[in-house]
């Protein structure tokens, strides 16, 4: 009986600590662009300070033009680092440590901190239209202990502005007017107006 216990002990941890294993190989929709961040479903938490996450990387591109980008984690635990970054409209290259997952980057394995911070390096294509896209980041700095608590995240947004390709097609919008064939209706009537008016003028003339 107590050895079923012990069994059934062992099996219950597992569990609890399942969630920061699994996401230890990289995690998405946490960066912040579907408004859900790294404590969401017990992801991370529980950290006593706040790392501090950074994006680096050029804030204008050309269409089609290729740009470098970082993720810095400074700060928190401070022993190992993950990410999440997604944007709405460029694509995101993965770079060394990192992968693609559902169309965002992840870290491959947790980093290692090096002199207080750890770095994700990455590459964004901008797309063929002009206008401002977004790129989200969402950092955690852990302390390693694989399991969720005692951890801290942070988010960041950087803004590129894309030029030199084409412009987005303009929204139309409904003003609650009538139609062409609505608004020549009131032309018509008065024709038919007009019509009747002397055709009635013949007839008395006849008469």
């Amino acid at each position: 009986m107590r050895s079923i216990l012990s069994s059934v002990g062992a099996v219950a941890v597992c569990l609890v600590a399942g969630s920061a294993f699994a996401n230890s190989t990289g995690i998405s929709g946490r960066s912040g662009k579907q408004s859900v961040s790294c404590t969401a479903s017990g992801c991370h938490g529980g950290g006593a300070s706040t790392p501090t996450v950074t994006l680096e990387g050029p804030t204008a591109l050309t269409a089609g033009q290729t740009g470098q980008y970082s993720l810095v984690i400074t700060g928190g635990p401070g022993v190992k680092a993950g990410m999440n970054v997604a944007t709405d409209g460029a694509t995101l290259t993965a770079g060394s440590g990192t992968k693609l997952l559902n169309g965002e980057l992840t870290h491959s394995l947790p980093k290692a901190f090096t002199s207080g911070s750890a770095r994700f390096d990455f590459s964004l294509v901008a797309p063929a239209t002009n206008g401002t896209y977004k790129v989200y980041a969402a950092g955690n700095s852990v302390n390693g202990n694989a399991e969720s608590t005692g951890d801290s995240h942070a988010n960041a947004t950087l803004d590129v502005v894309v030029t030199g390709g084409t412009d987005p097609v303009p929204v139309e919008e409904d003003k609650g007017g009538c139609s062409v064939a609505t608004s020549g209706a009131p032309a018509a009537l008065i024709a038919v107006f007009v019509a009747l008016a002397a055709r009635r003028r013949r007839r008395n003339a006849q008469g």
